[in-house]
Protein backbone atom coordinates (compact mmCIF):
# COMPACT_ATOMS: atom_id res chain seq x y z
CA UNK A 1 0.00 0.00 0.00
CA UNK A 2 1.28 3.40 -0.93
CA UNK A 3 2.02 5.80 1.99
CA UNK A 4 -0.30 8.23 1.16
CA UNK A 5 -3.00 5.11 1.06
CA UNK A 6 -1.40 4.29 4.47
CA UNK A 7 -2.49 7.74 5.41
CA UNK A 8 -5.71 7.73 4.43
CA UNK A 9 -6.24 4.42 6.19
CA UNK A 10 -5.26 6.14 9.46
CA UNK A 11 -7.01 9.31 8.94
CA UNK A 12 -10.11 6.43 8.90
CA UNK A 13 -9.49 4.44 12.03
CA UNK A 14 -8.75 8.01 13.88
CA UNK A 15 -12.16 9.67 12.75
CA UNK A 16 -14.10 6.49 13.70
CA UNK A 17 -12.22 6.04 16.77
CA UNK A 18 -12.61 9.41 17.66
CA UNK A 19 -16.30 9.09 17.42
CA UNK A 20 -16.73 11.85 14.38
CA UNK A 21 -18.60 9.02 12.77
CA UNK A 22 -20.06 11.07 9.88
CA UNK A 23 -16.36 12.08 8.52
CA UNK A 24 -15.21 8.38 8.95
CA UNK A 25 -17.96 7.26 6.74
CA UNK A 26 -17.04 9.88 4.30
CA UNK A 27 -13.55 8.56 4.13
CA UNK A 28 -14.71 5.25 4.00
CA UNK A 29 -16.63 6.21 0.93
CA UNK A 30 -12.85 7.55 -0.49
CA UNK A 31 -11.14 5.13 0.77
CA UNK A 32 -13.64 2.75 -1.45
CA UNK A 33 -13.02 4.70 -4.59
CA UNK A 34 -9.32 4.47 -4.50
CA UNK A 35 -9.23 0.80 -3.26
CA UNK A 36 -12.19 -0.89 -4.89
CA UNK A 37 -14.93 -3.16 -3.31
CA UNK A 38 -11.99 -5.30 -2.51
CA UNK A 39 -11.06 -7.28 0.45
CA UNK A 40 -9.23 -4.47 1.95
CA UNK A 41 -12.11 -2.40 1.24
CA UNK A 42 -14.37 -4.87 2.86
CA UNK A 43 -12.15 -5.17 6.32
CA UNK A 44 -12.20 -1.52 6.23
CA UNK A 45 -16.14 -1.43 6.04
CA UNK A 46 -16.76 -4.46 8.45
CA UNK A 47 -14.81 -2.44 11.14
CA UNK A 48 -16.88 -0.08 10.89
CA UNK A 49 -20.11 -1.39 10.93
CA UNK A 50 -19.37 -3.57 13.99
CA UNK A 51 -17.82 0.22 15.91
CA UNK A 52 -21.10 1.59 14.48
CA UNK A 53 -23.55 -0.47 15.26
CA UNK A 54 -21.58 -1.35 19.23
CA UNK A 55 -21.51 -4.72 18.10
CA UNK A 56 -19.83 -5.28 21.81
CA UNK A 57 -18.77 -9.47 20.73
CA UNK A 58 -17.41 -8.04 17.10
CA UNK A 59 -13.71 -8.89 16.80
CA UNK A 60 -12.92 -4.89 16.15
CA UNK A 61 -14.12 -4.78 20.37
CA UNK A 62 -12.41 -7.53 21.35
CA UNK A 63 -8.98 -6.92 19.90
CA UNK A 64 -9.18 -3.42 21.38
CA UNK A 65 -10.00 -4.63 25.05
CA UNK A 66 -6.68 -7.09 24.63
CA UNK A 67 -4.96 -4.36 23.16
CA UNK A 68 -5.85 -1.42 26.02
CA UNK A 69 -5.35 -4.91 28.66
CA UNK A 70 -1.77 -4.50 27.45
CA UNK A 71 -2.11 -7.55 25.16
CA UNK A 72 1.13 -7.79 22.89
CA UNK A 73 0.90 -6.73 18.88
CA UNK A 74 2.12 -9.70 17.56
CA UNK A 75 0.19 -11.92 20.09
CA UNK A 76 -2.61 -10.31 18.57
CA UNK A 77 -1.56 -10.59 14.94
CA UNK A 78 -1.11 -14.21 15.52
CA UNK A 79 -4.44 -14.97 17.10
CA UNK A 80 -6.80 -12.50 14.00
CA UNK A 81 -4.53 -14.54 11.33
CA UNK A 82 -5.45 -17.96 13.09
CA UNK A 83 -8.79 -17.43 13.81
CA UNK A 84 -9.55 -16.04 10.52
CA UNK A 85 -8.09 -18.99 8.76
CA UNK A 86 -10.12 -21.56 10.52
CA UNK A 87 -12.74 -19.84 9.56
CA UNK A 88 -12.74 -19.63 6.09
CA UNK A 89 -9.87 -18.60 3.69
CA UNK A 90 -10.39 -14.83 3.15
CA UNK A 91 -7.92 -12.91 0.82
CA UNK A 92 -4.49 -11.68 1.60
CA UNK A 93 -6.06 -8.05 1.43
CA UNK A 94 -8.55 -8.23 3.82
CA UNK A 95 -6.38 -9.52 6.47
CA UNK A 96 -3.58 -7.32 5.71
CA UNK A 97 -6.45 -4.50 6.85
CA UNK A 98 -6.30 -6.17 9.79
CA UNK A 99 -2.50 -6.27 10.40
CA UNK A 100 -2.59 -2.38 9.60
CA UNK A 101 -4.93 -1.63 11.99
CA UNK A 102 -3.12 -3.71 14.90
CA UNK A 103 0.17 -2.17 13.74
CA UNK A 104 -1.84 1.59 13.65
CA UNK A 105 -2.95 0.92 17.73
CA UNK A 106 -0.53 2.92 19.08
CA UNK A 107 -1.29 5.79 17.17
CA UNK A 108 -4.82 5.77 17.42
CA UNK A 109 -7.00 7.23 19.99
CA UNK A 110 -8.15 4.82 21.90
CA UNK A 111 -12.25 4.22 20.89
CA UNK A 112 -14.73 6.75 22.11
CA UNK A 113 -16.73 4.00 22.72
CA UNK A 114 -14.50 2.13 25.04
CA UNK A 115 -12.57 4.86 26.67
CA UNK A 116 -14.74 5.82 29.68
CA UNK A 117 -15.14 2.29 30.09
CA UNK A 118 -11.11 2.55 30.88
CA UNK A 119 -11.50 5.39 32.58
CA UNK A 120 -13.91 3.75 35.10
CA UNK A 121 -11.94 0.69 35.36
CA UNK A 122 -8.29 2.65 35.72
CA UNK A 123 -10.63 4.97 38.31
CA UNK A 124 -11.77 1.91 40.32
CA UNK A 125 -7.83 0.56 40.30
CA UNK A 126 -7.03 3.27 41.86
CA UNK A 127 -9.61 3.88 44.45
CA UNK A 128 -8.93 0.58 45.42
CA UNK A 129 -5.04 0.79 45.74
CA UNK A 130 -5.83 3.89 47.84
CA UNK A 131 -8.32 1.60 50.18
CA UNK A 132 -5.31 -0.94 50.69
CA UNK A 133 -2.45 1.66 51.29
CA UNK A 134 -5.41 3.32 53.85
CA UNK A 135 -5.47 -0.08 55.62
CA UNK A 136 -1.90 -0.73 55.49
CA UNK A 137 -1.40 2.82 57.39
CA UNK A 138 -4.11 2.19 60.08
CA UNK A 139 -2.17 -1.12 60.52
Amino acid sequence: MSQQASRAVKNFFTLLFSGKISKAEESLSRLEKRLGNNGYYKALYGIYYAYVTDDRDSFIFQLWKRYLSGEDKAKLKETFTDLLKEAYDPPKDFIQAWIDLIDMMDSLPTPHKLAKEQEVVKSMEEGEAEAGAEAEHES
